[in-house]
């Protein structure tokens, strides 16, 4: 699994995001967390986290800061900064030092999903998923766990619903951690990019039918919220469903 450390002046705002964000199921794991911007920078040195989630406003250090000290350190690191506040020259400044992403607080988990999504997509041409997570090639699923094949057949018949690690443990009788190994080592992706991919096959076929309202395309792949739809749909094929359907 791709590396993440936590960085946030507010403990109680650190214990939220590590428990209320879907980590495990991107394919993420939080591996450590501090509320002190100057011991954070010792700590990622050490631990060499793939990925930086920090609060801009901190008393000790602002983020901008803090991102840069980790920069100059010669680490390359993915940063995504959060803020409370929705500053133009805040944004505009964590892009120039090559920041990944940017969220407002309170986190929203649909917009929090989306950057995972993408993280993990960067992260995957930097290391293969499956090398993050501690395998080497890729090898043929039904020769590992008979289980976790039937787990991904009902995946893929299945893909309108929601779907957790968590849930699929207790259906398979798989443990969580053992499931997104066995996503890393058969299919070198995470379950919610294999859902995803599944889900933007159907919609892209779906498409073909003219008569087919682009809201319906949605729903039908799973996403009640059209809007969050076009958002996954543009990061997933590079334009949007209109467009795309458009070209067809």
């Amino acid at each position: 699994m791709w590396k993440v450390f936590l960085v946030d002046d507010e403990e109680i705002i650190l214990k939220q995001i590590e428990q209320t964000v879907p980590w495990m199921d991107n394919g993420f794991e939080v591996i450590g967390m501090d509320t002190n911007p100057d011991k954070a920078v010792d700590r990622i040195l050490e631990l060499k986290p793939d990925v930086v989630f920090s609060d801009l406003r901190m008393p000790q250090m602002d983020g901008h800061s803090f991102m840069r000290t980790i920069r100059e350190a010669g680490f390359d690191v993915e940063f995504v900064m959060l803020s409370a506040y929705g500053n133009f020259e805040d944004a505009r400044t964590f892009f120039q030092q090559e920041g990944f992403d940017y969220l407002l607080k309170p986190l929203q988990i649909q917009e929090v999903q989306l950057v995972l999504e993408k993280l993990a997509g960067k992260l995957a041409k930097k290391k293969p998923f499956a090398a993050a997570s501690g395998t080497s090639d890729v090898i043929d699923c039904s020769l590992v766990n008979p289980a976790f094949s039937e787990l991904i057949e009902y995946v893929k018949a299945n893909f309108a619903e929601k779907f957790t690690l968590n849930q699929l443990s207790k259906k398979f009788g798989l443990s969580a951690g053992y499931i997104c190994n066995l996503f890393a080592k058969c299919h070198n992706t995470t379950l919610t990019c294999f859902v995803t991919k599944v889900r933007m096959e159907h919609a892209a076929e779906l498409m073909k039918d003219k008569n087919c309202s682009l809201k319906n395309v949605a729903v039908e792949c799973g996403y009640k919220d059209y809007f969050y739809f076009n958002k996954v749909f543009k990061g997933y094929y590079g334009v949007a469903p209109s467009q795309y359907a458009g070209e067809r």
